[in-house]
């Protein structure tokens, strides 16, 4: 495999000067473009990139002290190495060619082991540049590696205490909701009881409220009107229901029979989103009724869950603890979304996500 070739500049006014250069450096790994003046040297650097300038002091329309000032503050640019060119053994020339940023000097009339010399030592200037960039780079990575590393064990850890708290949701509803229908229904068919009609009665509404309470269950585990019809049907199935067990009315905007279907993890992170967040009214706001928004647009979906309740301040841990926030959050920025929260004691809660929907198709 062929080394790629070495591109040096040469920006001087003088025509004798660029040539002699030029015939100097005709080597087989050298790659020569030359500039006539400071100004169109400057443009030449953006435009090659290259791996050495050779740069006069002394030009018209813009100096070498100039270019090199221009060069060293072009993020793009500012690190090729830099020799200036001149024909004055001047010490305050060489002071102010280090002061703009010139890694070197050379004296005309030139020689040609000298030159090499230079270019040589600017060689290894650059490759000891690039290494310690690409060691800064690699140091930058490994930080930012480390860091998705703890972030990574704190979402592992956040999904083993969410896995938890469903395991003892369901184990709580299964004991105090369904066991107790259960006992009840077994001591209704157990009693000794002549009045069979009563007994059909009775035992007929506790299996119903047994259905129901089934039904809940499967929909806070997983609605299956979210994987059938869309998010808008499994929001309105879980605000009725929502509302038949705690008396707080919904009011929103949102039409069950749209049939616009976003991406699954989407719609499954709304979904969650606006259960937890009705969770917590029910829970803590103290209110009667709370608002639900979704808005659809072309390249953006924004869902917002809104109470005039209790509200809490947002810098509390304990409260973000308590009302599940941090993991709401989490599951948000793992769709891809925006997460807002805006609370205080006694002004009410505003829950808001926005996700970019050009992005996640």
């Amino acid at each position: 495999m062929s080394e790629q070739p070495y591109t040096i500049l040469i920006v001087d006014d003088d025509l004798i000067v660029r040539s002699t250069l030029a015939a100097l450096l005709e080597k087989p790994n050298y790659h020569v473009e030359m500039a006539e003046d400071g100004l169109q040297g400057l443009e030449m650097a953006k435009q090659l990139n290259p791996d050495l300038i050779l740069l006069d002091v002394m030009m018209p329309r813009m100096n070498g002290y100039e270019v090199c000032k221009h060069i060293r503050s072009d993020p793009q640019i500012g690190e090729v190495p830099i020799i200036m060119i001149t024909a004055l053994d001047d010490r305050d020339v060489k002071l102010n060619c280090l002061m703009v940023g010139a890694d070197d000097f050379l004296s005309k009339p030139f020689d040609s082991l000298e030159l090499e010399f230079r270019l040589n030592t600017m060689h290894r200037v650059d490759r000891y540049r690039h290494l310690i960039n690409e060691r800064e780079k690699l140091q930058g990575t490994l930080e930012e590696l480390s860091r998705k590393n703890g972030q990574l064990q704190i979402l592992s850890k956040q999904t083993l205490d969410a896995q938890e708290n469903e395991r003892r949701f369901i184990a709580v509803e299964l004991h105090d909701e369904i066991g107790q229908l259960i006992t009840g229904l077994k001591l209704i068919l157990e009693r000794k009881d002549n009045n069979i009609p009563a007994l059909l009665t009775d035992a007929r509404a506790v299996t119903n409220e047994l259905m129901q309470r089934v039904r809940e269950i499967s929909l806070n585990l997983r609605p299956a009107a979210l994987d059938d019809f869309g998010l808008p049907a499994a929001l309105d199935d879980l605000f009725k229901n929502f509302t038949s067990r705690t008396r707080i009315t919904i009011q929103h905007n949102i039409n069950p029979l749209d049939e616009h279907r976003f991406n699954k993890t989407i719609e499954t992170t709304v979904f969650r989103m606006v259960q937890e967040a009705l969770t917590n009214i029910a829970r803590h706001a103290g209110v009667t009724e709370a608002n639900v928004t979704l808005i659809i647009k072309p390249d953006l979906l924004r869902v917002s869950i809104v109470d005039v309740g209790e509200g809490f301040d947002i810098r509390s841990k304990d409260g973000s603890a308590s009302t599940g926030l941090s993991g709401m959050k989490e599951r948000v920025h793992l769709a891809g979304g925006r997460f807002t929260l805006q609370s205080a004691p006694g002004k009410g809660t505003l829950v808001l996500a926005e996700f970019d929907l050009e992005q996640t198709e």
